[in-house]
């Protein structure tokens, strides 16, 4: 997970570009749920300024860094993310989830309401795209936090008070960037931090993401054995300027697992014996999978 810095005025005028009408649907659709005290169903139409965000974001998921496809041929595989939850709240975790029935942490991770954050269902810093997996399947209706909900705030930035728990990657809106509280060793998302709120931001995320799942460390693999041939061509006479392109291509932002990898480049520059024991186990498990 990274951050994708951007002012609000800056989202703000690239949604205008493309929708010139839209915040003033937003705000008079806003003001009918302000009036019903609750999301109503019916008036969806934050699918219209999709783009800015999968633009925004390199059509990365804004929680699993994976490359979703691209927007004009393939833009329904980029689901649109309330950060905050419209309708209602779940309890998480869930004890009836197998996902999460042996997480247990050890701080709290707030109630449920049956009524969500509707004064933020268009607001522009309430969004982000992410993949199925991310959004419908592990997000879903789920907001957990150590404070108490703020469900009359009408913008994030006034919501520190609830101290929520997931990470919000765009926009400074959240004080903690993603790549402060979560690191990699390997393929596996750690906590950057031994202890405190920061400590227990990331395992909140890792845990409720499932970032170390299966079916995301073995492309992180793949992705670090490409980084790795990049880092040693780099240490070839003659080959450095193309190397160096390729390195910096493959840590971009742009690209996909960004975060992972530039931990992984970091770690080559500062413990190559470490590094190259990664890298041998990763080749050693894609050699036994492609074997099978």
């Amino acid at each position: 997970m990274i951050r994708y810095p951007i002012s609000e005025s800056e989202l703000i005028k690239l949604i205008d570009k493309i929708k010139p009408d839209w915040r003033t649907r937003a705000a008079l659709e806003t003001q009918r749920f302000i009036d019903a005290k609750d999301y109503l169903e019916g008036s969806d139409f934050w699918g219209e300024i999709k783009e800015v965000y999968i633009d925004l974001q390199y059509e990365k998921c804004a929680y699993c860094e994976t490359k979703l496809q691209g927007k004009s041929l393939a833009s329904k595989v980029h689901e649109v993310e309330h950060f905050r939850p419209k309708s209602s709240i779940k309890v998480w975790p869930n004890p009836k989830s197998k996902r999460w029935k042996l997480f247990k942490p050890s701080w709290v991770t707030g109630a449920a309401s049956k009524t969500g954050y509707f004064r933020l269902t268009y607001h522009p810093l309430n969004y982000a795209i992410a993949c199925t997996r991310c959004n419908s399947t592990l997000k879903s209706n789920y907001f957990p936090i150590k404070g108490k909900r703020d469900l009359l705030s009408a913008h994030p930035v006034n919501m520190q008070s609830e101290s929520q728990l997931l990470l919000y990657p765009i926009s400074s809106v959240d004080i903690d960037a993603p790549e402060d509280i979560i690191s990699f060793d390997g393929v596996l998302a750690v906590p950057a931090h031994d202890s405190g709120s920061k400590y227990e931001r990331a395992v909140t995320n890792i845990e409720f993401f499932q970032l170390n799942h299966q079916d995301l460390t073995t492309r992180r693999g793949k992705a670090i054995l490409g980084l790795w041939t990049a880092l040693m061509l780099a240490k070839q006479p003659g080959q450095e300027e193309f190397a160096n392109s390729m390195i910096n291509m493959l840590c971009s932002p742009e690209n996909e697992f960004s975060a992972c990898l530039c931990a992984f480049r970091t770690l080559f520059s500062r413990n190559f014996v470490k590094a190259q024991q990664i890298q041998n186990l990763l080749a050693e498990a894609l050699l036994k999978e492609r074997a099978e």
